[in-house]
């Protein structure tokens, strides 16, 4: 049994796999040995598994939110597009030339009829 305990950065070193060769077996042979270096080991691991989770749940969150603005996105030019369509979708007055050259737009008896309606209605105040 080794004197010196394994230090922190050891046993990250050893949880992490990037502790090799003589340096890792001494790591082995020690916290075999030392409860409290052995009880170290366990919690380094224990860390790391939670870091493992906690980088698992971000990578699915950064997927997800990519998908939630395609959506809202195409919410939005669907909404502009409904925007146009009523804007654009309206009949255009009659417009008609004359012989010299003047525009006359026309209106159609539906129209006149409800203008006047409405203006007889606001004078009689109902």
């Amino acid at each position: 049994m080794s004197v010196r305990h394994a230090t922190a950065r050891e046993l990250e070193l050893y949880v992490l796999g990037a502790l090799e060769g003589p340096g890792a077996q001494a790591v082995e042979e020690h916290c075999a040995a030392c409860e409290a270096c052995s009880a170290a080991l366990a919690g380094e691991a224990r860390l790391e598994v939670a870091f493992e989770q906690v980088a698992k749940r971000s990578s699915r969150v950064a997927a997800v939110r990519p998908m939630r603005a395609v959506a809202y996105a195409a919410a939005g030019v669907l909404a502009m597009a409904a925007a146009l369509l009523v804007w654009f979708g309206r009949a255009p007055a009659a417009v008609a030339t004359g012989g010299d050259g003047a525009v006359a737009v026309g209106h159609s008896a539906i129209q006149d009829g409800a203008i006047l309606d409405a203006r007889n209605d606001a004078l009689d105040g109902g």
